[in-house]
Order: structure tokens, then sequence, then C-alpha cells
């Protein structure tokens, strides 16, 4: 007898949402952001939520967050201050998410601010 590996057996939908998830703007931000370790803002109804995406499919996308205990001077932390939380959210629960897209220095937004004037004021002229 041949030491061959037994064929794997998925539910029909856990396959379709493999080989296909939606790809709709959402799904695509997301994918976006677990690809590039982004920290995302959800908003569902009753409760928002922080995370960075680590895992996303057709219907979920998990997410770590890491929060550091508040409220003490440094020599006061508690022996474990760190705690991290991983949600797994179902994609239709979403109803909005926020992520940075940019990030300046502020000698950089200032000439942005800079530009964006002058571009204004000479379309105004």
């Amino acid at each position: 007898m041949q030491n061959t590996p037994r064929p794997l057996i998925q539910h029909e939908s856990e396959s379709r949402a493999c080989k296909a998830p939606k790809q709709t703007r959402l799904y695509k931000r997301l994918e976006e952001a677990l690809h590039t370790g982004s920290e995302v803002w959800f908003r569902m109804p009753g409760t928002r939520l922080v995370g960075i995406p680590i895992y996303l499919d057709g219907d979920y996308v998990e997410v770590v967050d890491v929060d550091v205990a508040e409220g003490y001077e440094d020599d006061e932390l508690p022996d474990d201050p760190y705690q991290r939380t991983v949600w797994l959210i179902r994609l239709a629960e979403i109803s909005a998410i926020s992520y940075a897209t940019d990030r300046w220095s502020k000698d950089r937004f200032e000439r942005l601010l800079d530009q964006s004037d002058s571009d204004s004021s000479s379309k105004n002229c």
C-alpha cells in the first residue's frame, strides 16, 4: 500500500470563500492593510475597534490590537502592562473602516500646504 495523503474534504461554502473572496472595495482595502501591516479603525453597530489585520477571507477579518495600561506612572506600571486582543469580525457587520494613507513630517506638511495655497491662488487669477 502506498502512503498517499487523503484528499482534504471541505464544506462547499468554505471552498467558495477560499477560491473567490468578494472583491468589494472593503475587501480590497482590508487586503492592502493585511499586506502592509497597517492599522485599521472599524465601525460596527454599537461599537468601534482598532487593530492590524492578520487574516482575511471572504467572510471574516481577524485583527490584533496591543494595549498598554494607562493611568500609571512609569514606576507604578503593573507587572503585565501590555495586553494583546484578537478580534474575529464578520465582514458583513462592518459599516465603515478608516486607515492612514500617508504620513508627513511637520516640514513636509507645511510645504504641501504652501504648494496647495500657491496652486489655488494661481487658479483664481
